[in-house]
């Protein structure tokens, strides 16, 4: 294998110091030439040495974008098959969801949602597994394969939220002793959302995961309900699955989100303000449908996220808006979001509005 071809799996720092030596090179002869033996070396040095110097350096240039496009086309696939579009409307829920990877730099993060039916119920779950790298996808895989299996099945919240611990350790289980795995220190926050249709009432099951937001009237509020220990962390602790039962009326929107939303940092060090800045979207806008309203609540969140940071967040971030649709009709085709905001996004404009913070199970 020559040199070039190692040069393919290499970081881009290294092309660009090879690239700087071979450029740099015939200009330090072209120097050394010109002062012992006068103008005729350097001129023959720099015909000679420079256009060799400029195609290494083209060829080096060629190989790491067919290297990247390579990358992202492969990437691409597999967020399409892994992380689905979510539908913007389905059974009585509208929905709409933003992905983001590592900064904007990959396209398949460690965090996960998805969506199902269950007789007259919808089920949704975002999560959000530890690490990076081979043993966090594989987590996701793991994770979303038992959701999308016993989502749709005839169970409760609280037997399916079991049996997605159940999986999770036996695949943890499996997973021990592999040379690039490490289960002992592997787990994954997990929020398993049921809205049943046609009632008032939404139950949830958490699993360590940063609680919700409902806005009600335009007041945004946590809902605090019972925590689990997160999704592969069970054996250290006694405490079995809980279901958490909240109000979500007709004209409430609910937000999940990932970690990546409330810990990204401003220059300072200072995490997102996630109910101060809460208080300043527009929840409700009745020029609006109720599918374009939540794609721009997410669009003013991803708007405030990077003025927050000054640049895109570091971390993964994923996050669904959702609210009841009043005809409950059947789910439409997906629209995907797209890589950066999703679709119909606008500038925030609604005054602060009074906060107030919500814990245990509500009526």
């Amino acid at each position: 294998m020559t040199d070039l071809e190692r040069l393919k799996d290499r970081p881009p720092a290294r092309l660009v110091l090879v690239a700087g030596v071979l450029l740099g090179t015939p200009m330090v002869c072209a120097a050394v030439a010109l002062y012992r033996h006068g103008e005729v070396v350097c001129c023959v040095l720099q015909l000679v040495a420079a256009p060799v110097a400029a195609v290494a350096c083209g060829r080096l240039l060629r190989l790491y974008r067919r290297r990247v496009a390579g990358a992202r086309a492969v990437s691409d696939a597999v967020q399409q098959v892994l992380l689905r579009p979510l539908p913007s409307r389905i059974g009585g829920l509208d929905l709409a969801s933003v992905y983001r990877a590592c900064g904007g730099q990959a396209r398949v993060g460690g965090d996960l949602y998805a969506v199902a039916r269950a007789d007259a119920a919808t089920r949704v779950v975002i999560g959000d597994v530890r690490g990076r790298g081979l043993p966090s996808f594989l987590d996701v895989i793991a994770i979303l394969g038992a959701f999308r299996e016993w989502a749709p099945q005839p169970v409760t919240l609280a037997e399916l939220s079991a049996r997605l611990e159940e999986s999770f350790l036996r695949y943890l289980a499996e997973a021990d002793g592999h040379p690039s795995c490490d289960a002992d220190e592997r787990f994954a926050t997990l929020l398993v959302l049921e809205v049943p249709d046609g009632e008032s009432v939404a139950r949830m099951v958490n699993f360590g995961h940063p609680p919700p937001v409902r806005a009600r009237s335009g007041e945004p509020a946590f809902l605090q309900g019972t925590s689990c220990p997160p999704l592969g962390l069970s054996p250290l602790c006694d405490v079995r699955a809980h279901e958490s039962a909240f109000e979500l009326g007709p004209d409430d929107t609910l937000l999940l989100y990932t970690d990546g939303l409330i810990e990204a940092r401003d220059s300072t060090g200072g995490c997102f303000p996630l109910l101060e800045r809460a208080a300043t979207w527009t929840w409700h806008d009745e020029r609006r449908c109720c599918e374009e309203r939540l794609h721009d609540i997410l669009g003013e969140i991803l708007d405030d996220v990077v003025a927050h940071c000054g640049t895109l967040p570091a971390d993964d971030l994923a996050m669904i808006a959702l609210a009841r649709h009043g005809d409950g009709g059947a789910a439409r085709v997906p629209r995907p979001a797209g890589p950066g905001r999703p679709e119909g996004a606008g500038p925030a404009g609604q005054p602060p509005a009074m906060r107030r913070h919500v814990t245990g199970d509500m009526p």
